[in-house]
Formats: structure tokens, C-alpha cells, sequence
């Protein structure tokens, strides 16, 4: 958490702190520093201070003390906001600094890198030039004035590094613009967001703030970017007794998460003894919904819209008989396929090579769904004809990752069939890219080298589908 100093005097800095105290969420600590009596309630992550900040002696030992990463001067008197300027560069010659200069007192200096000057005279002045006709205007100036335009840079390991624009659910906000050395590019659906790359988002406030957060979180708040909560599809006809076994493993993997709600879906509710049974696992984080008639997909549309869902889980049986499998590919969601291997005993997540780009999509996703289970990741490339220098751009792919999660990935390399090769490995996830070809049940796919089709029809081995654009 960022600790911030705001030194204040007057109305201007008193209007900021209170548009400060009202964002509260923002990740940061303030420390208020002022000799006046504000109208602000104070708030956890408000605290307020009371000396003369023109005293080098006392700012000194204050600021040494708490290690701010930025201090804000806004006063009202520019002698006192130089001299307060001047103790802090006195002993800090790299602490980021922001000033409202009034009268263009600081237009001199231009050699402090670290320094912001925010001229209120010529602030005002480009305020006004924006309403002249046919002057066309700045984002930030741009629409309501209250946040609905930003810019976000995307960090290495963001979930949103190396996704399609298409495989990333916008709902009441937009990527309308990338920005990627030094370049603007209007995207598609299958322009790929790169590391390092500025976003231009638009969309309501409150909405782009989570946005925001999500992008730069550099921790895989998983299943983001695909949504927030899972979603368990039961149906009895299908799944029986087993129902009871894949709510466990669902629940499994809630409980290593924090702020996770698990919504249950149960179509055909026809055995009383499991149905009894499912009851008991509600909860205050656990909903259970029960349909007692046939699904339809518009229901569970709703429920995927309503609940925020991201990762969405149910049996390869299931999933083959619901009336929703041809448009599962079109709720860009994460799908966990059970497998005769529970979630608990899994050691390890692996990656197939594919003979597709789409393995740079679901990379990250590996890595993170490895670190959260706590098992190893490999990525696994099995060639008949040993033609191995054609996978050369997925392993330093996924080595580069590697180095960047500082998680270790086992790249295997073997003359084997693939199919044959992964029936014979225990205890594994298989990690799959979900494109719109993939195919759940035509015989044909066992006619063509679709290697993701093929994976999906091991009945052993549970699957973690990410959605991608390519086929």
C-alpha cells in the first residue's frame, strides 16, 4: 500500500482531500499535513497531522520517519509552498512531488524529474479553449468529466497479457484503442493485448475502476479476465451420484480464494437422496438453484450475467447432452470438465502442444492455475516424426513466463503419439485452448489431427478449457 502526503492550506486543497476521502479502494494511505480545521469526517485510510511544514527540522524527521512514496503541495501562499518544496528536495532528491502553482512561480524548474507542476492559471485557460468551436478536445476532457475514459498499461504477467480482444467478456465497457510502441492501433476481435501495451478503456466509472485493478494485478486474480465467481452444472440424469463428488471438488477449489461465491445450477432433480444432500452444502457463500424442468440456455445466460461467473464447471456427460454446448464457446467463460481424477489429488497442470498459436493465449492461465492447485507445469510436446524445432516459439514462450511468474515449467519433448502418450500419464490437469472449432461430438474428430478435440474425450483426466480466438 502506497503512503501519501498531502500538505494543505485552503480551499482548493480541501476540496481535494475530499474527493480523496470519497475514493476510498484506491490501494493508498494519506497522510494529511495541515494547520487548518477541515469540514472531513476522518477515514481509515485518511490520517491528519498538524505542524508547520515550512520547519526543515520537523518535515525532515516526520518524512524520514513514514517513507512517503509522493507528496502533494497545495497552498494557498506560493513563498510558503517554495520553502516547503526546498526542505523536502533538502533531503529527498527522488521522492515524486506535485505542486498547484498559482502564479507560474515554478516554471523554472525544469531540471527536477521528479517533480509535477500543475499550472492553475493555464489549466484554466485550456479549460476554456476546449469550448471554442472546432477546437478539438483532450480525454480528459472529454464526455461526463467523471472517469468514464483511462488509460491503463498492462503489466507482464496480467491475465490480460496475451488474450484476444474477442476472448475477453466486455460488458458495459470497451478496449477502443491500444497504444503499443509508440502507435495507435484500433483493434479486432483477434488483435492480441501484449505486454507493456497502454489500453484506452471506455466505459462507466465504477465499472472501469475493477477493470483497471483487474489489468494491472499482477497476482492472477483467478478466473479473471473471464469473470468472478463458479458456476457448477449438475445433471442428475447424467451425473447421478457423482454429483455429490463434483460439488466437493468445486468446493475444493473455492476455499483458495477469497470473496469466491460458488453458484450451483441442478437440472432434473429426480434422485431425493442426492438432492437431499446437495441442500447441505448451501451456504452464505454457496447458492443452489434447482430446475426442475429441462434447462434452457437462456437460463443459464442469466445466471453466468447475474452471478458474474467465470469459470464454469460440469461432466464431458453432461456437457455432450445440454442444450447449451453449441453456444458455450459464445459465454467466453473458463470451463473445468470433470475428470475420473479429482481436483485433489491432481500433481500436475499440462499444456499439449498443439501446432497452433493459440498455446501463447492460455499460458498464463497455466501458470496460474499451477500456482494456485500448488502443482508443477509442463508443457508437453509429443511428435510422431520428431519435428520438435516447430514448437521452438511456444517453449521460449513459455520459458519467458517462467521467469516472470519465478515458477518453474518442465518442457517434455518426445517421438510418441500424443493421445496414446497423455492416457498413459496419471494424476494430471490438462490445460486446453477452447476455440468455436472444437468439436464435443461428431465421430469425425477422430479422422482429423485436432489434438484439442481428441484431449477433451479422455475420460480420465479433468480439463481446464480457456477460451481463444484461433481454431
Amino acid at each position: 500500500m502506497s503512503n501519501i502526503l498531502i500538505i494543505a492550506q485552503g480551499k482548493v486543497a480541501e476540496a481535494f482531500i475530499n474527493k480523496v476521502a470519497d475514493k476510498d479502494g484506491l490501494g493508498h494511505h494519506y497522510t494529511v499535513l495541515t494547520n487548518e480545521k477541515l469540514g472531513i469526517e476522518k477515514r481509515r485510510h485518511l490520517e491528519f497531522v498538524s505542524f508547520d511544514p515550512t520547519s526543515l527540522f520537523r518535515l525532515k524527521s516526520f518524512c524520514l520517519h513514514h517513507k512517503f512514496q509522493s507528496a502533494f503541495i497545495i497552498y494557498e501562499n506560493m513563498d510558503e509552498t517554495k520553502a516547503i518544496y526546498d526542505n523536502i528536495r533538502s533531503f529527498n532528491e527522488k521522492v515524486r512531488i506535485v505542486i498547484l502553482d498559482k502564479n507560474s512561480r515554478f516554471r523554472d524548474i525544469k531540471s527536477d524529474g521528479y517533480t509535477n507542476i500543475i499550472d492553475s492559471i493555464n489549466l484554466l485557460a485550456n479549460r476554456l479553449y476546449d469550448f471554442l468551436p472546432n477546437v478539438p478536445v483532450v480525454a480528459q476532457n472529454v464526455g461526463l468529466h467523471e472517469g468514464e475514459i483511462m488509460e491503463v498499461i498492462v503489466p507482464f504477467s496480467s491475465t490480460y497479457a496475451f488474450r484476444h480482444i474477442s476472448s475477453i467478456p466486455q460488458i458495459k465497457w470497451k478496449i477502443a484503442a491500444i497504444y503499443r510502441d509508440n502507435k495507435l492501433l484500433l483493434p479486432n476481435n483477434a488483435t492480441m493485448i501484449r505486454p507493456r501495451d497502454m489500453l484506452l478503456i471506455i466505459g462507466k466509472p465504477q465499472i472501469l475502476q475493477n477493470v483497471y485493478r483487474r489489468i494491472r494485478s499482477e497476482n492472477g486474480v483467478f478466473p479473471e479476465p473471464f469473470g468472478k465467481n463458479f458456476y457448477l452444472y449438475i445433471d442428475i440424469d447424467n451425473d447421478g451420484k457423482r454429483a455429490i463428488e463434483f460439488i466437493e471438488e468445486a468446493i475444493y477449489l473455492l476455499n483458495k480464494f477469497d470473496n469466491k461465491e460458488l453458484i450451483i445450477r441442478v437440472a432434473h432433480p429426480n434422485d431425493l437422496e442426492v438432492v437431499n444432500k446437495i441442500k447441505e452444502y448451501e451456504s452464505d457463500q454457496i447458492f443452489i438453484y434447482f430446475s426442475f424442468e429441462e434447462v434452457e440456455e437462456g437460463t443459464i445466460a442469466n445466471d453466468i450475467l447475474e452471478h458474474e461467473i467465470g469459470l464454469m464447471l460440469l461432466s464431458f456427460d453432461t456437457l455432450k447432452s445440454s442444450s447449451c454446448n453449441k453456444r458455450l464457446y459464445a459465454y467466453k467463460k473458463l470451463i473445468y470438465l470433470f475428470g475420473n481424477t479429482k481436483l485433489q489429488d491432481i500433481r500436475e497442470a499440462v499444456v499439449v502442444y498443439n501446432h497452433k498459436k493459440s498455446i501463447e493465449e492460455i499460458s498464463s492461465v497455466a501458470f496460474y492455475i499451477s500456482e494456485i492447485l500448488k502443482v508443477k507445469l509442463s508443457l508437453r510436446d509429443y511428435d510422431p516424426q520428431g519435428k520438435f524445432n516447430e514448437s521452438s516459439f511456444a517453449v521460449e514462450h513459455f520459458e519467458t513466463l517462467s521467469h516472470v511468474h519465478n515458477t518453474k515449467v518442465e518442457i517434455i519433448q518426445k517421438r510418441k503419439n500424443p493421445i496414446k502418450a497423455i492416457k498413459k500419464v496419471k494424476k494430471i490437469l490438462l490445460v486446453i485452448p477452447f476455440s468455436e472449432n472444437i468439436d464435443f461430438q461428431s465421430f469425425k474428430v477422430f479422422f482429423k489431427r485436432d489434438i484439442d478435440s481428441l484431449l477433451i474425450r479422455t475420460n480420465n483426466h479433468p480439463k481446464l478449457l480457456i477460451p481463444v480466438v484461433e481454431g
